[in-house]
């Protein structure tokens, strides 16, 4: 192998459900391979990958990340790419998004304050945590029974689905399924407004002429059990770009998914405001607060009025449901705890 040759290999390590930032680490990788780049010269052509005859993105996304349900975000990376299905030999699959080119400055500069960091412009990808409300969770269905000799099903296991509910199923369909991790309450009023859920699989319907409808278990992403519930299915691997807020609309951090008390960068939250309230995909919410950094030199609340509101946490819709939101943590310069209010405001 000749050095030109060398040069264009490299290692990626792919981030399909985790965090996407400008220079930042994802929060979980995927396995690393080794690319070889057959064509080019250009720096900017390390992570790509050129295709050969009969490549399709669900195959790319397969080979190099081990998880054909990567497709759609692989497909974001290419926007030259008009038919995912239809790629021609010699065409360029960027692997990792293409970052700009940014001219080096010498020196350093001084902002405004890091209390006032303005929109953060990140995308950020959805995990396979969510959030459903107590009547999403009774229309949804069960995985009721197998005919596998064994307690974990997987990848190509077939099984059986039942809905209590009426619902339309033809053979075919995908479906996810999914397991209730806890009850939510509100923080703040005590109501309960749903259920922590976490994503296992995907599975295919192959037959409805029984009230038991047959399907295989195409994708597990850890073990599925009898008793675990099945859901409408939806692209769990999305890439979300941030949006102009079109509203000011204010709630709270209901829940996270992580066993802590305070939370940073990159964890996952719940926010009680929902599509009812004007929220969607790609809106961001602040944490605001005023006074001093140091209770001993605070006034009471009501007597911090001559403080200015400081920005020191951002959140990103990750995707909105009626009356809930799942977003991520893309900013915070302290701790942020459940039950914190958040500001979705008009314009940001």
């Amino acid at each position: 192998m000749n050095a030109p040759t060398r040069a264009r290999c490299t290692a990626i390590a792919g981030a399909a459900l985790a965090i996407l930032l400008a220079g930042a680490a994802a929060a979980q990788e995927l396995p690393q391979r080794e690319i070889m780049v057959s064509g080019g010269s250009g720096p900017g052509e390390v992570n790509v990958y050129v295709a050969e005859e009969g490549d399709n993105l669900w195959d790319i996304a397969d080979r190099f990340f081990y998880d054909p349900w990567y497709w759609p975000v692989l497909w974001s990376f290419n926007p030259h790419i008009t038919n995912p299905n239809w790629i021609f030999p010699g065409d360029l699959v960027y692997l990792v998004p293409p970052r700009p080119v940014v001219a080096k400055r010498e020196g350093y500069s001084v902002t405004e304050s890091r209390y006032s960091a303005g929109p953060q412009v990140e995308a950020a990808l959805g995990r396979r945590v969510g959030f459903i409300s107590p009547e999403e969770y009774e229309g949804s269905g069960v995985l009721s029974n197998s005919k596998e000799e064994k307690q974990f099903l997987s990848d190509t296991d077939e099984a059986y689905v039942r809905f209590e509910t009426a619902r339309r199923m033809k053979p075919g369909d995908l479906m996810l399924v999914y397991r209730v991790e806890e009850e939510v309450e509100h923080p703040v009023t005590d109501e309960e407004i749903g259920y922590k859920i976490r994503y296992l699989g995907v599975i295919k319907i192959t037959s409805t002429e029984k009230p038991l409808a047959k399907a295989v278990l195409l994708v597990s992403f850890q073990e599925v059990e009898r008793g675990d519930r099945v859901a409408a299915f939806a692209p769990l691997q999305r890439l979300v770009p941030p949006v102009r807020n079109s509203a000011a609309v204010a709630g709270h951090v209901v829940t996270t998914f992580d066993d802590v008390a305070m939370l940073g960068e990159y964890h996952y939250v719940v926010i009680d405001r929902g599509t009812k309230d004007g929220v969607a995909a790609g809106n961001r919410f602040v944490v605001r607060d005023r006074g001093d950094g140091l209770d001993d030199y605070n006034p009471k609340p009501k007597k911090r009025g001559d403080f200015p509101l400081e920005t020191y946490g951002e959140f990103l819709i990750i995707d909105a449901s009626e009356a809930t939101s799942l977003a991520i943590v893309t900013y915070a310069n302290r701790e942020i705890a459940v039950g914190v209010p958040c500001d979705m405001l008009a314009g940001y």
